[in-house]
């Protein structure tokens, strides 16, 4: 919706200023009464759907920010293409979409969308997930207050043990207290994560069921498929979450008992405890609903996913960055590029459309960097000269963690509260920020300067041949493909939303793509792109944008077409 929907579109459009009162959802512009009136006898738009200008603006602002035109053409959407999964205005399928088979027209496509199975189905599907949900919340709730109550009984029947044993075992109660505590302390920790988790998800799924209850009773048709498909994507996500939970046994109840022993045998025999703290898990009682499991879902057009060939690449800008020896980058969630600098030991930060916004000095070498967007965290890796991690907040441009890793370190990724990163002779390491523990879970000879991506539950690592490896967040690797032959001086590397991998060549000048099961890849930019030693890559899951970094003066951003 513009910024003048509060002004009539038809007078504005005759240089008279009048307050609109509705809104045409198939025209795209208010209305004041005079023209409302106009409006509703004219055969062309008498049967426009027609809303009140305030119920309009009370639909949540990413649905208004759906433009129901082309935004590269400016005209509306005619055609929605199946193969690759977007709606076309009549100069896209001319340029783009004219060898396309699968070609409908929008309006039989959104025809009904507000009563169509996939609606509704999308309706039952929220629901479901806020109800499994808070059934999980509740029963982890549930198990901290059953922990507690077992915590109490066992801490009374070790103070009745304790009043059989002189005051020489003082010591040993205490170590034992505190044992149970520890327990206690370490399971709860756990659930509460998991709870806050779990919390996070409840509020996007009600925020999803109202922007749907919205859009149902004032969008457009289209502006309600749009919508549909956005958040199909948050509900992905979130029966994945669902299912990690079990798959994890993140759901397990746990409850705390000891074994007693005989306080005699202790004084006789000189045992130096007086108990033992057992932690029993079993299966949750919480049982999970899933339409998933009860029948076919019925969702939105959905397409195979792309091979390598089908692959092509739209240059949407070219990027002009500062300073030299640009090691790393990365994607903000608002458009924003991030470009590590690793001689001048700064991060310089660029908007949409590369202007500089602001540059971070961390005060040590800056070689490769990764956004953590929900905490709004930058990780910097320091490369040959330092050994460690700084953590950094975007907010307050503050770093406020450093962690000593104890090894040269470059490539950077994240999941959870877990970091891995390029220890390079070292290998794959993993760190996890909960409890500090840092365990190699690959061990191989990694490249120097190489970055690592991560996609899904997959890693994918450069090694010092030209080569790519990808394993599961365990070290367990699922294949391995070789470059040498299409590829040299493999630098940078990112994953699409479909699983397809994108490598950098810093010496070949060039970048290649790998399929999702390692068993073909191909050229697909060169020099003659503008590539001259390319470092880098990140992928915006967003917009479906990458962007490739030379190692000075420019950086690309290219549209993927599936």
């Amino acid at each position: 919706m513009s910024s003048t929907c509060t002004v009539c579109g038809v007078c504005e459009y005759q240089n008279i200023n009048k307050p609109s009162v509705v809104w045409c959802l198939e025209c795209d512009e208010g209305l004041c009464e005079e023209c409302k009136v106009h409006h509703a006898a004219s055969k062309a738009t008498r049967d426009h759907s027609v809303v009140l200008r305030s119920d309009y603006q009370n639909l949540p602002s990413n649905i208004l920010e759906n433009t129901q035109t082309c935004p590269k053409h400016d005209e509306k959407y005619v055609i929605f293409c199946r193969k690759h999964d977007i709606p076309c205005c009549r100069r896209c399928v001319v340029e783009t979409h004219n060898d396309c088979k699968d070609l409908n027209a929008i309006e039989d496509v959104i025809k009904n969308v507000k009563s169509s199975n996939a609606f509704l189905e999308m309706e039952k599907v929220l629901k479901e997930l806020s109800e499994n949900l808070q059934n999980i919340r509740k029963d982890r709730q549930e198990n901290i207050k059953s922990l507690r109550e077992n915590r109490t009984k066992i801490e009374k029947e070790v103070q009745q043990t304790r009043s059989l044993i002189n005051n020489h075992l003082d010591r040993l109660q205490e170590n034992l207290t505190k044992e149970l505590y520890d327990v206690e302390e370490k399971e709860n920790k756990s659930i509460t994560n998991i709870i806050s988790s779990i919390e996070e998800k409840e509020r996007k799924v009600t925020e999803s069921q109202t922007i749907l209850d919205k859009v149902k009773q004032h969008a457009s048709d289209l502006q309600t498929f749009l919508a549909m498909k956005h958040i199909q994507g948050d509900v992905t996500i979130n029966e994945q979450f669902l299912e990690s939970l079990i798959k994890e046994e993140k759901i397990n109840n746990t409850s705390i008992s000891w074994k007693n022993e005989n306080a005699m045998e202790i004084l006789s025999n000189q045992i130096k405890k007086i108990g033992t703290i057992i932690l029993d898990t079993r299966p949750g009682d919480t049982i999970l609903t899933s339409r998933k499991n009860q029948q076919a879902q019925i969702v939105l057009p959905t397409t195979p996913v792309p091979s390598i060939d089908d692959v092509k690449l739209a240059l949407r800008r070219t990027v002009k960055t500062i300073g030299s020896d640009i090691i790393s980058c990365c994607f903000f969630p608002d458009g924003r590029m991030g470009f590590s600098c690793y001689a001048s030991y700064k991060i310089h930060v660029l908007k949409t459309y590369g202007s500089l916004d602001f540059t971070l000095k961390p005060g040590s070498a800056t070689s490769h960097i990764d956004f953590i967007e929900n905490s709004q965290k930058l990780l910097v890796t320091s490369g040959f000269n330092y050994k460690y991690i700084k953590i950094i907040n975007v907010i307050n441009r503050k770093t406020e963690k450093t962690v000593d890793v104890g090894t040269q370190i470059y490539g950077i990724v994240h999941k959870d509260e877990k970091l891995f990163y390029n220890g390079e002779s070292h290998g794959l390491h993993v760190v996890n920020l909960d409890d500090g523990s840092d365990t190699q879970l690959v061990n191989v000879y990694l490249t120097r300067y190489s970055s690592i991506a991560l996609w899904s539950d997959k890693l994918y690592v450069i090694g010092n041949d030209d080569s790519v490896t990808c394993c599961d967040l365990q070290g367990t690797v699922k294949w391995k493909v070789e470059l040498y032959t299409n590829l040299k001086g493999a630098r940078g590397i990112t994953v699409d939303n479909y699983g397809r991998v994108y490598v950098s060549g810093y010496e070949s000048n060039n970048v290649v793509v790998i399929s999702t099961d390692g068993s073909k890849h191909r050229v697909l930019l060169s020099g003659k792109d503008g590539l001259k030693k390319p470092q880098s890559l990140c992928f915006n899951r967003k917009n479906n944008n990458l962007l490739i970094a030379n190692q000075e003066n420019d950086a690309f951003i290219y549209d993927i077409l599936k």
